[in-house]
């Protein structure tokens, strides 16, 4: 027989759980959300590419 699963509760931030909000928001067709989510994700590529900017030895 198989093990039976063991039900756990797991505790979620709630700025994860506003990101999930905002995004599920923004695949329904809400522009604002949309936009945020634009905005939250530029964010994080310009903060990615100038870390590899500043590394030393390029």
């Amino acid at each position: 027989m198989e093990p039976k699963k063991v039900v756990t509760n797991i505790a979620t931030s709630p700025k994860i759980l506003s990101q999930i909000d905002l995004i599920k928001r923004a695949t329904k067709g809400d522009k604002n959300a949309n936009e945020e989510v634009i905005k939250r994700l530029s964010c994080y590529t310009n903060k990615a590419a100038e870390r590899k900017e500043g590394q030393p030895g390029e």
